[in-house]
């Protein structure tokens, strides 16, 4: 008798959780919404959740982290995806073994997963570095720097010690899609985020020394989403702004990239402008800024990123350049310069407009092409218009004289007479 009823027992503990992990699949214990009522999960692509599976079902603990849980529940899409794991990046190689996975970094190691022309990045959980040793070779920037400047950043942690040495609260929310839940290992990131508020992670003081580069992603969140600086991050950005020059040129250079490249670009720079910060970056841009010239400029640079936010076109940081250069170029044609000097006089303007960050010169020829093409725009003759269409850097010239179109009014038709190629 006693086996019969433990038997039923153990049967009907079997259908009970049979019943749990049906209830579970169909309606999510925690159901997280973005803001247009959509669940958080169904927003994310589908190989990143695999990529999360694929690391929990090896054992690890894994979760999406940064920027992209942040755009989801600002109802953004992200750019990309940032994967944290408690997988070393030899363990992360192991478990995809047949995929193409790197191991890339000197400064830390990370894991690049190769998904077809997306990579996708996944770092193992890190604590908090030490400082500058003091036995380190001194170079003339490290003779300046603060004693707690951060040059090595590769000691391995637990999840809550990876979201403590992360920059801003609302950059250190973690994400498991399969459990559908966010941890908030710093108790302020939901709450920010929801107030509009970047506020560092600890004190602002001593984590604007740590690294001088999170000044600038300070400004960007400030810029790009519209939110403001907590008080006392307000204060310490102020006072340490001007350690950005103890900052590598290479870092500088490809935040600079991505910004220009940016659909918020514009505001991201207003922003910098407004708190005296554009000068450490790109000093000749700051003296342009408020000029009637940089006003025009920045006119149709808006109109480019409303486009790009919108899906209307890429993005494109060689599409910037023309714009930023259009007060130079406007300046050659009013005294008629021939096409070859056009062109030569632009890189030079590109050039000293952006110093001290260089652009590539692939990126530096895409801008060219498309000022030098810009006054066949004006072209009625319909073969040569056929013609036209068909050249390669048609679609980034087109993108650009209807930015600047938009804004002088010239041409009503524009859009019906010059077709979208890309």
């Amino acid at each position: 008798m006693k086996s019969t009823v433990s038997k039923q027992r153990k049967k009907g503990n079997i259908l009970k959780k049979i019943a749990r992990r049906l209830l579970e699949t169909f309606i999510p214990a925690n159901s997280i919404r973005t803001p247009d009522g959509e669940l958080l999960k169904d927003k994310i692509e589908p190989h990143i959740i695999e990529i999360i599976a694929g690391l929990q079902n090896a054992g690890y603990t894994a979760y999406i982290v940064g920027g992209a849980v942040r755009d989801l529940l600002l109802g953004r899409r992200p750019k990309d995806y940032d994967i944290s794991t408690s997988a070393t990046p030899e363990e992360v190689r192991s478990v995809f073994r047949k995929r193409h996975v790197l191991i890339i970094g000197n400064r830390f190691k990370l894991v690049h997963y190769h998904y077809g022309n997306e990579i996708i990045e996944i770092s193992t959980f890190r604590k908090k570095p030490n400082a500058v040793p003091a036995d380190r070779p001194r170079t003339d920037k490290i003779k300046d720097a603060p004693a707690n400047m951060i040059f090595r950043d590769n000691e391995f942690g637990t999840p809550e010690e990876d979201a403590q040495r992360r920059d801003f609260t609302i950059n250190a929310l973690f994400y498991d899609p399969l459990s559908d839940v966010i941890h908030d290992f710093t108790g302020l990131g939901l709450k920010d985020l929801h107030d509009g508020v970047v506020r560092a992670i600890g004190d602002p003081f001593v984590r604007f020394e740590e690294d001088p580069v999170r000044l600038i992603r300070a400004l960007k969140l400030v810029g790009q989403y519209e939110f403001v600086l907590e008080e006392e991050t307000a204060r310490a950005l102020e006072e340490k702004k001007d350690l950005i020059r103890l900052a590598s040129d290479s870092r500088l250079t490809l935040e600079t990239e991505k910004i220009l490249k940016s659909a918020y670009g514009d505001l991201v720079l207003n922003t910098f402008r407004k708190h005296d910060f554009l000068k450490f970056l790109i000093p000749g841009l700051d003296h342009l800024w408020d000029t009637q010239e940089g006003k025009k400029m920045r006119a149709v640079w808006r109109v480019r990123n409303e486009r790009a936010a919108s899906g209307e076109y890429r993005e494109s940081i060689s599409i910037t350049m023309a714009i930023l250069a259009l007060p130079s170029y406007e300046r050659c044609c009013c005294f008629r310069k021939r096409t070859g000097e056009v062109r030569g006089l632009m890189e030079e303007a590109i050039t000293n407009l952006l110093k001290p960050r260089y652009p590539t010169h692939r990126a530096v020829d895409a801008s060219l092409r498309s000022l030098t093409l810009l006054p066949l725009f004006k072209e009625r003759d319909k073969q040569a218009m056929d013609r036209f269409v068909t050249h390669p850097g048609y679609p980034h010239a087109r993108e650009l004289a209807l930015a600047i179109n938009r804004i002088t009014h010239d041409d009503p038709g524009f859009e019906d007479r010059w077709p979208k190629r890309i």
